[in-house]
C-alpha cells in the first residue's frame, strides 16, 4: 500500500492507497511532492528561528504557520520545540478548488465564499504566514488535530472522510480571523547577537533577569543590547519584556477564565499592586475591568 505522506489512505469502510488528499504529522510538514499540498504547522511549544522563502522570523508557541504548495519552512535555533502539521489539498474544503485558479480570484457564489477560509495559505507576503494564537484558539487548534489524527487513523464508521473535513474547515475559519487580525510577523535582526537575545526573552520573559544577564548570555554589552533592540522593535529591552508580559495577560484575561492572581504569576509577577499599576498604564484598565469588558467566556 502507498504510504505517501501526502495522502491518507482508505482502510476501513472505503479502500485505496491515495483516498484522502490530506495528512497529519507530527514535526514540520514533509516537503512539496509531485501533487500540491498547502501545508500547516502548528508550534505548540518551545520557539525556532524559521526561515519561509528567504524570510526570517522569529516563532514562538502558540504559533502556526500557513503555506501554499511551495513553501515549507526552515527551523534553526530550536529550544524545546514541537510541532505537528497537516498537508491538503484545497479540494478538501472544495472539490473545485486548484491554486492556480485561488490565485487567479476564479470562483464566484458559494465557492468564492469557500474560498475565503484558504487566503491565508495564498498571501503574497511572506511576513503573513506566521500567526500568533490566543490561548483559546490555540486549545482549538490542538484539540482539533487529536481529533482529526483519530478520524484518519481509526476510521471507525463510513463518514469519517466527511468528520475529519468538517473538523478542518471549522478550525480554518478560526485560523482565517485570526489572520486577518493579525500583524505581520517582524523579521529577525541581521545582528545575530540580538536575534538571540529576542528568541531568549520570548523564551524567558516571565522569569526575572536583569539586561546585564542578557547581555552575558547574548554575547553584546549591555549599551549595544539596548541600541538594538531599539531597532529593531522601538523598545529597550526592559520596555520590550514588559509588552511581552501584558499582551500575555491581555490574552489569558480574554480567553481564559484562570483567577487574576494566576495570571499575574504566569507574566512574571509576584506584587498584585505592581501588576495592576502595568497593566492599567498599558490598557487603561485595571486587569478585572478589563476582563469584564473583553472576555468572551463571562
Amino acid at each position: 500500500m502507498d504510504t505517501s505522506p501526502l495522502w491518507t489512505a482508505g482502510i476501513r469502510h472505503y479502500l485505496g492507497p491515495r483516498l484522502m488528499a490530506m495528512a497529519v504529522h507530527d514535526g514540520p510538514p514533509p516537503p512539496p511532492g509531485d501533487v500540491d499540498r498547502f501545508a500547516f504547522c502548528f508550534v505548540s511549544a518551545g520557539s525556532a528561528r524559521v526561515d519561509i522563502g528567504g524570510a526570517s522570523q522569529l516563532v514562538a508557541a502558540p504559533t502556526v504557520l500557513l503555506l501554499d504548495e511551495a513553501l515549507r519552512p526552515t527551523f534553526d535555533a530550536a529550544r524545546g520545540l514541537r510541532c505537528e502539521s497537516v498537508v491538503f489539498h484545497p479540494g478538501v474544503v472544495n472539490d473545485a478548488f486548484e491554486p492556480a485558479a485561488l490565485r487567479a480570484g476564479s470562483y464566484v457564489g458559494t465557492a468564492m465564499q469557500d474560498a475565503d477560509v484558504l487566503d491565508p495559505f495564498i498571501s503574497t507576503s511572506p511576513l503573513r504566514r506566521c500567526v500568533a494564537l490566543s490561548p483559546a484558539l490555540a486549545g482549538q487548534t490542538a484539540a482539533t488535530l487529536t481529533q482529526m489524527r483519530t478520524l484518519l487513523t481509526h476510521q471507525d464508521d463510513v463518514r469519517w472522510p466527511c468528520r475529519a473535513r468538517a473538523a478542518w474547515i471549522a478550525l480554518l475559519f478560526g485560523l482565517r480571523a485570526a489572520w486577518e487580525a493579525s500583524d505581520p510577523a517582524p523579521l529577525l535582526p541581521a545582528d545575530a547577537r540580538i536575534a538571540r537575545a529576542l528568541q531568549w526573552v520570548h523564551d524567558h520573559y516571565a522569569e526575572s533577569f536583569t539586561v546585564d544577564a542578557l547581555a552575558r548570555i547574548t554575547g553584546c554589552n549591555r549599551t549595544t543590547l539596548n541600541e538594538g533592540f531599539r531597532a529593531h522593535t522601538g523598545n529597550s529591552v526592559r520596555a520590550y519584556v514588559v509588552a511581552l508580559r501584558m499582551r500575555a495577560a491581555s490574552q489569558l484575561l480574554r480567553d481564559t477564565l484562570i483567577p487574576v492572581g494566576d495570571v499575574m504569576a504566569k507574566v512574571g509577577y509576584d506584587n498584585p499592586s505592581h501588576f495592576s499599576r502595568t497593566f492599567r498604564t498599558v490598557t487603561g484598565l485595571s486587569p478585572g475591568a478589563y476582563r469584564q469588558r473583553e472576555c468572551w467566556m463571562n
